[in-house]
């Protein structure tokens, strides 16, 4: 029986591989099928990582975010446990079924959100012992390089866990700090269409799709909206979706924001506002959001707010400041590609990165 494979390219923008020499990944394309699909919004990795897991909407896994404002505590919960997921994930169905599942990711905090149900779970940032003894120590988080042994990891896992499905997903380090017409990110792109033919090898049979949680695309606005409100009078707390732990490459600065604001009844206040800020594309109620985007309702804002492709949300010293910055989060980072391979992916020819595991649940 094939091996299910599925890989997700953190950050990678179609034009990543199309301005690069990628031979194993344009053979899919050939045997099998390839596209510009869609990532869910907003474009950051938890929400599309684990929309690609369940095969669902965030209005069905309920992640919205990288962390949430609570309501009740008025504390910023990081979402970064399964304790979070309101889905079931294709590990955990491959698991009820009898069979064996394995994620493999870069960073350790996905592994924590989505490898429920997994048999196997490991991280490149915090390797286990055995896969250190044969493949030396990872590279650092902030790599390139952490990718390639990532991969490298993935087909170890292949050949001595036998697992009948595999999801490895990368960082987006290399993204955020190189443009798909850089050098470092064509000879990235190239070493790991290579090492994505070594993990193809490590199986007698596979069946995969090759996709991305999200785009990126350069921005030299940021706005502080937090600022902005408190100058206008309304006391409210702006949530950048990108905010993480891990800060060096997009320094906490995102392309869409939550905004929660402490008086509900200053929602129309607020958003003539934000409205009618420069760098502003557009702002909605959270419950319109939630409608629009398909996001879970009781983790959204009072506000939801998207910004044009030049610009960013984040803390700053002042409430605009030039910046430059890969990054995204916005509608503007949708467009991912997605290549398929073997008669599972053929048959449902995904055009979203949702749709990229529904072939393997099963009821």
């Amino acid at each position: 029986m094939a091996v299910k494979i599925i890989v997700c390219l953190d950050g990678c923008a179609p034009e990543y591989i199309a301005r690069s020499d990628t031979p194993n990944l344009d053979a899919l394309g050939r045997e099998g099928f390839k596209t510009i699909g869609s990532a869910v919004i907003p474009t950051v990795t938890n929400v599309n990582n684990t929309t690609i897991v369940t095969a669902n909407y965030p209005e069905v896994h309920g992640i919205t975010a990288n962390y949430y404002r609570d309501a009740a505590s008025g504390r910023e919960v990081y979402m970064e446990s399964s304790e979070f997921l309101l889905a079931e994930t294709m590990f955990r169905n491959v698991s009820r079924h009898g069979g064996k599942a394995a994620v493999l990711t870069a960073k350790d905090k996905l592994k924590a959100l989505i490898g429920d149900g997994a048999a196997v779970a490991e991280s490149a940032e915090k390797s286990p012992a055995w896969l250190v003894d044969l493949l030396g120590p990872p590279p650092p988080v902030y790599s390139i390089e952490i990718n390639h042994w990532l991969f490298r990891a993935a087909a170890e896992v292949l050949r001595r866990e036998s697992p009948d499905l595999l999801y490895v997903t990368t960082t987006d380090y290399v993204t955020h700090m190189h443009g798909p017409e850089d050098d470092r990110a064509q000879w990235n792109m190239n070493r790991l269409d290579a090492l994505l033919g070594e993990l193809m090898n490590a199986a007698p049979e596979v069946e995969i799709v090759v996709t991305a949680d999200h785009g990126m695309n350069p921005k030299s606005r940021a706005l502080d909206l937090d600022r902005i409100l408190h100058a206008a009078g309304i006391r409210g707390w702006a949530v950048p979706i990108i905010k993480d732990r891990y800060v060096v490459h997009h320094r906490n600065m995102g392309g869409a924001a939550y905004v929660y604001l402490e008086d509900a009844g200053a929602v129309a206040e607020a958003f003539a506002v934000l409205h009618g800020l420069s760098g502003v594309e557009s702002v909605m109620a959270g419950h319109e959001a939630a409608r629009i985007f398909h996001l879970h309702p009781g983790r959204v804002g009072d506000l939801f707010v998207l910004a044009d492709v030049a610009t960013v949300f984040g803390t700053l010293s002042a409430a605009e400041e030039e910046v430059k910055i890969r990054s995204h989060g916005s509608v503007h980072e949708h467009e991912i590609p997605i290549y398929g391979f073997g008669p599972g992916p053929v048959s449902v020819r995904p055009k979203s990165n949702r749709e990229v595991a529904s072939w393997i649940f099963r009821p």
